[in-house]
């Protein structure tokens, strides 16, 4: 590099010329040069990566040129040059040897980096620098070849510049293509985001797609992030602290966090600058030039200056930022995939259980801000200290007064963060509660409706709210009495400095309050407050991420599963139990006196379990409910620790499928497929085992979505597409929890002939089998039958040495006349929603809005338009006071010295009335329109969201909805009424900052037109690119939100199958497209303030320009309240833009609510229906010609018949997609009908609303019991809330669960009573009013019956019941009718005639009317009755027989005799199955068996 001076050409005299240039070239060059040696020295090893042909001519003719340039220049000045050593000579050759270097690397570069050279660019950027300042200072009338010279090196210059930042791309080998653009960008490039132009540009002609957007590369990578921060976690220091994970992430990501220091020293540096820069623009300008030549120069140098301090300040602001916002990426990313990691890895883990949920969204989405946080506290702190150094050279000893006022709200600011910990705590706590509610309510919808508890739950979700807000209201107090005292000091502090300054500069005899003082002082007081202020929200908030950090390090510290499985191999060698010694690799599970036992509960679950396991065997476990079958299948999967004894497995990995299947939202193959690789042959055979060929009616067959938890699937078919799962895989072992609980008969049949019988599949293949089951018809099959009673093995044999005793759990086989499987689909969810193609179709159905002013309006109707009104006019009362002040210390300046007093009282009360209008903004804000729009809003999406017909939840995925609840309501809650207010505030601030910009310097108005476009455009271009951006990143949320529940929810299984990695590296796609519109739409922020920054920064230099070119024809007050106005300006332009664009993208969010409020379809209209009172009175059921079709054209249900009369008890049974679901959905209106009528006591249901059908007409006992764990047990009871204690302990006690709830707790005391107590007493309030999660666990079985005690609480009537009121004669006490849907499919035989038991002493014999669906009806003969009981077989949605229990099964039904009943039927048309009773009764009882 060269700078020019000119020699002396005409008669040996040249011009003066400095020594400053000479010296800058002789620094770069050397710099340049050792910096590139190191530079080629490491590239000495590399290949080319550059394609055949893939040199750039362009740049290389160019180089050459820019070399040809210098030496010239050396050998023009060495020629005009005279004197023996000239510095000038020695710049000039070492800049010649500097750009012979630059040729070489350049080449070098461009074949063996894969990406533009970073030193280049910066070396072509300081000659840039150099050579322009050079061009600048000298003076016109200089000599004008120089000129010439100087203008071609600077043109040659940016040419090289422009081509080295070029991208390699299309010349790269196609290994080294796969960089992000922001990796393949130049360093300049990279700081002025110039990568991000192609992405805005689409974004703004189209619609952009997950596809669109590049990656976040490799240091961004999730997998990166995962890696990095388990391995920082693992080597914490141990014992942990409460600051563990803080120091965890520290080390983790100190070096990005380090790389941001820098250049934030710079951003104070050039902040700093601006007081220097207006100090001496204001006396430059006040002061007469006396010798032009060396004025003009001073000028032009005041010219550079301020484009160096706004240009550096710019570019060091964007460079800082953005290394603040890839460590925000980190974070998020590092704490997601902390938190995803714990998940796989903690123990009672459950879909309910928002606590996973709420610490990936809230809490982690709230640490964010750390890393920015930590820059600001070092950086705020050492402005503070460089600006009260530099107030003490403007006011001497006065410059103490805002540290005492720092000093007063510092003690503030403690005394927040002391309180804020707590508060921030309680409002987590509180939203963690109402998520996990939210969850629950999304995921049991069905379930919800048939029991009619919909306006229940709705009501306790609402209430949830409500406390939430209330515990937000706390903290937002606190805030705004902090706010109050921070604003306090911004607005105070200057205005008290310079009235103290001026009355002692009066009383001293200085006479009037200097100009250049004043604003010089305005402008460094601004820049002490503001760091100051800063400084003192960031303890609060650091306070409040602590809350944050203890909850994530709570769960992360959570107990863990320990997986204390032996292994059969490794066991010989250890201590074997003695049964297992000898050729112990032949068993393949082995139980050495296993105890569990929990620590809420002195009796043990399984005590002194013992038996072993052969490889290939088939083993049974059967027992009555609660006996602890599943918590043996729990132990033999590792999820449960032994109290005492150990497990010893062949095998780790373990086939389960669970009593209720858990399934992925995946396509049918994908779920049965899981890990393993497709086997077409294979994968035939299963699907035939498992009876699954009635998949082939399905739209798409086996690669139809079956959506969230297998909504679109009834429950016989997700159960076997779980089982075809565990078979698929093939593993070693597999456990099988009552996999056919939910099935007919024959399909049961089929399934356990083509893989449990003697050549089923997994007796071909020898793999081990533990069925967990109460059929005891199945006994046969099995090599060992193992029963549990009493925590303990009653009996372990083959089924010979059972005694077969009687028929209670008679699982009748019902073939259809047709041999094939027809019509399976017997639930609403799969024959609605076969139009649904994929997830895409779904998101992409999400409108997606370019803006809509109509959104304000809705918005603002929903804050409140007084509200509104009055954050109007605190913001303009604020802004128009705290702007004015400025013109005022103006006139103050040029006022006479008697007019201090007055001067200084108007601006206290300037300050005063703009620091009250802060109060209100912040009241009305944070206490007003926030908990009011929460409410609101969340009240609406709520009430739509649990009015939607099943259809509607069969469609959405539960992480989109759980989206709606939490990441939209939080935008409401958090964002968007601090963008409201901001862009409120900063609209007048901006507006009152113009008019007295314009007013002071009228040419500066020029400017306004080219601003106001370039605003206009920016904005314009980025509204439509970020809006889309924010859409895609909250839909790639929800898909990891999905992702992540699922994994929570299927844990269990995930583990069983040793999936971990399986699903870690799908948290990790998902992870990495939730990152990407994240990191774009941070970077694209960051581009705005860029150029709203460079903006700026052009004003100002204009400003500047305009003074020095009309000096004299404006005062230093009118620069200095034009520069200082600049000064806030800047800041205030950006936040209005941010502001505005955060309004924008924020109501998103209010699109997307506005969206599900309006068009999420609802049950019942607009029109209110009647219902009679006391209805119904009887029960009595007439169906006339019903109509059901889910699908246009194809009838569910075709011309039903029925009529049941009152008291009547009727069975419907029949095979899978039979229509015996449809028919119960339309009884419950959860489906209505095409034609035909359903009337109950001659009265149409579909008169009257549905919830009255739900409530009042019928009690529901659905399949899969509903349950909320973090609900009390009164609630989960009576969730309506209309029973007392008594009649709740009641309804506990007839279904045998009271004594499961009340035994002994660990510290010995007895909670229990019955019998002729007082069941009001305070023990019974206690254990109701615990949470179901605090009382000991209940089986599958137990949840059941807890579902029944809620049907039989709501059999009788309760004093605060409307319906049930006292006063009411007999005659109008309503009779509800029970309706059961495969209520005991999961119970063992003595349990099930328990139920039937109940059923009869509560409903029947109380004259209610029952109808159930069950394909059990053994249990049913004990009290069967004929002509009250009727049994109603269906075939393909018809009533194919109706009658009598031996008229419809035939001939198939023995006595205990041996004597057949019945009529005779048609060989094929019966079932076999044997039946055997609960073991433990006395003495020996016959057979009953079903014969074909």
């Amino acid at each position: 590099m060269v700078f020019v001076f000119e020699a002396s050409f005409d008669g040996g005299h040249g011009d003066f010329r400095p020594i400053w240039p000479a010296a800058y070239s002789i620094v770069v060059s050397v710099s340049f040069l050792l910096l590139s040696a190191i530079r080629l020295w490491q590239f000495h090893n590399d290949d080319t990566k550059m394609k055949p042909n893939g040199n750039s001519h362009v740049k290389v003719v160019t180089a050459l040129a820019f070399l040809a340039l210098q030496l010239s220049s050396l050998v023009r000045y060495s020629l005009a040059s005279k004197q023996a050593f000239d510095i000038q000579i020695f710049s000039e050759i070492v800049s010649s040897v500097s750009a012979l270097g630059f040729c070489v690397l350049s080449f070098v570069e461009h074949r063996l980096s894969a990406t533009p050279s970073t030193m280049l660019v910066l070396y072509m950027l300081a000659c840039v620098l150099g050579h322009a300042s050079e061009l600048l200072i000298l003076p016109l009338k200089h000599n004008r070849e120089v000129l010439y010279f100087l203008i071609v090196h600077v043109f040659l210059e940016l040419a090289l510049v422009i081509l080295e930042c070029q991208d390699k791309d299309s010349v790269l080998l196609p290994e080294y293509q796969l960089l992000t653009p922001e990796e393949r960008a130049s360093v300049l490039g990279r700081t002025i985001f110039w990568w991000i132009n192609p992405i805005l540009m689409k974004g703004h002609q189209s619609i952009l797609t997950d596809a669109d957007l590049p990656r976040t590369g490799q240091k961004l990578s999730s997998s990166k992030l995962r890696r990095d921060i388990l391995r920082s976690w693992d080597q914490r220091v141990k014992p942990e602290r409460t600051n563990t994970l803080p120091y965890v992430l520290f080390d983790c990501f100190k070096r990005p966090l380090i790389l941001a220091i820098l250049p934030r020293l710079f951003l104070i540096t050039f902040r700093y600058s601006q007081a220097v820069l207006i100090n001496i623009a204001v006396k430059y300008i006040s002061n007469v030039p006396k010798e032009s030549a060396s004025r003009d120069e001073d000028g032009r140098w005041l010219i550079v200056g301020a484009f160096i301090v706004y240009v550096g300040m710019a570019t060091s602001k964007a460079i800082h930022r953005h290394q603040v916002n890839r460590l925000k990426v980190m974070l998020r990313g590092g704490l997601i995939s902390l938190i995803h990691e714990r998940a796989l890895h903690v123990r009672n883990a459950s879909y309910e259980d928002g606590n996973a949920v709420t610490l990936m969204s809230t809490d982690a989405d709230n640490l964010q801000p750390v890393a920015e946080m930590f820059h600001d506290a070092w950086a705020y702190l050492l402005e503070v200290i460089i600006g009260t150094t530099f107030l003490a050279t403007q006011i001497g000893w006065l410059c103490p007064v805002p540290l005492v006022f720092i000093f007063f709200c510092s003690h503030v600011s403690r005394w927040v963060a002391n309180h804020l910990k707590g508060k921030q705590r309680d409002w987590s706590a509180a939203t963690q509660k109402r998520i996990a509610m939210t969850i629950s309510m999304l995921a049991s919808a069905k379930s919800i409706k048939m029991l009619g508890i919909s306006e229940a739950i709705q009501s306790k979700v609402q209430g949830l709210r409500v406390y939430e807000i209330d515990m937000s209201k706390r903290l937002r107090w606190i805030m705004v009495g902090y706010n109050a005292s921070a604003n306090a000091l911004g607005i105070f502090t200057p205005a008290i400095t310079l009235v103290l300054f001026a009355i002692t500069a009066r009383s001293r005899g200085d006479g009037n309050l200097d100009v250049s003082t004043a604003f010089t002082t305005i402008a460094v007081l601004t820049m002490v407050t503001r760091p100051a202020n800063m400084l003192m929200t960031i303890w609060p908030r650091a306070t409040a991420s602590m809350a944050n950090f203890e909850r994530i390090q709570r769960y992360l510290l959570d107990s863990t599963r320990q997986d204390n499985r032996l292994d059969v191999k490794n066991s010989v060698l250890e201590s074997p139990p003695p049964e297992t010694q000898g050729d112990s690799s032949r068993y393949a599970l082995v139980a050495n006196k296993i105890s569990v036992q929990y620590a809420s509960s002195l009796q043990p679950i399984l005590q002194d379990i013992n038996f072993k396991v052969e490889a290939g065997s088939f083993w049974i476990i059967s027992g009555r409910v609660g006996s602890g079958k599943t918590t043996l299948a729990q132990v033999l999967l590792g999820e449960i620790t032994p109290s005492s004894g150990s497990i010893t497995v062949s095998s780790r990995r373990i086939a389960w499928c669970s009593q209720v299947p858990w399934l992925p939202s995946l396509s049918i193959k994908e779920v049965i497929c899981g890990d393993s690789d497709f086997d077409p042959s294979w994968y035939e055979a299963v699907v035939y085992a498992c009876a699954l060929e009635d998949l082939d009616r399905l739209p798409h067959r086996d690669e139809t979505l079956i959506g969230s938890r297998g909504v679109k699937l009834s429950g016989g078919q997700r159960q076997r597409v779980a089982l075809a799962r565990a078979v698929y895989a093939r593993c070693a072992i597999t456990v099988l929890d009552d996999p056919c609980s939910a099935l007919d008969g024959a399909t049961e049949h089929h399934i356990v002939e083509n893989l449990l019988g003697l050549s089923g599949l997994l007796r071909r293949h020898g793999q081990t089998v533990c069925l967990i089951t109460n059929d005891v018809q199945h006994y046969s099959l099995a090599d060992q039958i193992v029963i549990l009673g009493d925590a303990k093995i009653q009996f372990q044999g083959t089924a010979d040495d059972i005694l077969l005793s009687s028929s209670q759990v008679l699982k009748t086989i019902i073939h259809d006349k047709q041999t094939k499987i027809d019509n399976p689909l017997d639930e609403l969810e799969v024959q609605k929603l076969a139009q649904i193609t994929s997830k895409n179709e779904t998101v992409l159905n999400l409108t997606r809005r370019t803006g809509d002013l109509a959104l304000y309006g809705y918005y603002f109707r929903n804050v409140g338009v007084l509200n509104c009104i009055f954050l109007v006019c605190c913001t303009a009362s604020y802004s128009f006071f705290l702007m004015f002040s400025q013109y005022w210390v103006k006139w103050w300046t040029e006022s006479r010295s008697d007019r201090t007093w007055f001067y200084a009282g108007g601006y206290l009360l300037f300050a005063f009335i703009a620091w009250s209008s802060t109060n209100g903004i912040q009241v009305t804000t944070i206490i007003r329109i926030a908990p009011h729009s929460g409410i609101v809003f969340h009240y609406k999406l709520l009430k739509a969201i649990i009015r939607a017909p099943l259809s509607f939840y069969s469609k959405s995925e539960v992480g989109t909805l759980l989206n709606r609840f939490s990441q939209d309501i939080q935008f409401v809650d958090k964002k968007l009424p601090g963008a409201l207010s901001s862009l409120s505030v900063q609209t007048f601030k901006l507006f009152m900052q113009a008019v007295i910009l314009s007013i002071i310097q009228k040419p500066i108005l020029v400017t306004l037109p080219f601003s106001t476009l370039v605003v206009y455009f920016v904005q314009k271009i980025y509204l439509r690119t970020s809006r889309q951006l924010r859409f895609l990143e909250l839909e790639s949320v929800s898909a990891v939100y999905s992702s992540f529940l699922e994994t929570v929810d299927g844990i269990t299984t995930i583990r069983a199958f040793g999936w971990q990695k399986r699903f870690e590296a799908e948290n990790i796609a998902m992870l990495d497209i939730s990152q990407s519109p994240f990191y774009l739409l941070l970077c694209l922020q960051r581009w705005l303030n860029l150029v709203f920054d460079l903006l700026v920064a052009g004003i100002a230099i204009g400003v500047i320009s305009l003074a020095i070119a009309l000096r004299g024809t404006m005062t230093g007050g009118q620069i200095g309240v034009a520069l200082n106005i600049i000064l806030l300006a800047n800041t205030t332009l950006l936040r209005l833009i941010e502001s505005y664009t955060n309004l924008e993208i924020s109501l998103g969010a209010i699109a997307r609510l506005k969206e599900t409020i309006e068009k999420t379809p609802q049950e019942d209209g607009p029109k209110a229906s009647h219902t009679l009172e006391g209805w119904p009175s009887a029960g009595a059921v007439k169906v006339d010609q019903l109509d059901v079709s889910y699908i246009p054209g194809k009838l569910a249900l075709s011309d039903v018949n029925l009529e049941v009369e009152a008291g009547q008890r009727l069975i419907l049974c029949g095979r899978t997609g039979s229509g015996k679901s449809t028919f119960v959905l339309s009884l419950l209106r959860l489906l209505d009908q095409d034609s035909g009528s359903i009337t109950v006591d001659d009265f149409d249901i579909s008169h009257t609303s549905r919830s009255a059908v739900r409530q009042t007409c019928f009690i529901a006992v659905p399949q899969d019991p509903f349950l909320l764990a973090d609900a009390t047990l009164r609630y989960n009871v009576d969730p309506m809330e209309h029973y007392s204690d008594k009649e709740i302990v009641t309804a506990l006690e007839k279904t045998q669960l009271w004594a499961q709830f009340s035994q002994p707790r660990e510290n010995g005391q007895q909670t229990a009573f019955g019998g002729d107590q007082d069941t009001t007493k305070p023990d019974a309030e206690h254990i109701l009013d615990s949470t179901l999660k605090s009382l000991p666990q209940l089986s599958t079985g137990q949840q059941q019956l807890l579902s029944l005690a809620r049907a039989v609480l709501r059999a009788q009537p309760p004093a605060r019941a409307i319906p049930y009121a006292d006063d009411m004669t007999a005659q109008v006490k309503i009779k509800p009718i029970l309706l059961l849907d495969e209520a005991t499919s999961s119970l063992d035989e003595e349990t099930e005639a328990m139920i039937y038991e109940i059923i009869q002493q509560e409903f029947t014999d109380k004259g209610h009317t029952v109808i159930a669906i069950s394909h059990r009806i053994g249990a049913l003969k004990e009290g069967w009755k004929k002509g009250r009981d009727v049994l109603v077989r269906m075939v393909d949605g018809r009533v194919e027989e109706m009658g009598d229990l031996n008229v419809v099964v035939g001939e198939g039904i023995e006595d205990e005799d041996g004597v057949k009943k019945g009529s005779s039927r048609s060989e094929g048309e019966g079932g076999s199955g044997e039946v055997l009773e609960d073991f433990g009764g006395e003495g020996p009882v016959e057979s009953g068996r079903v014969t074909d």
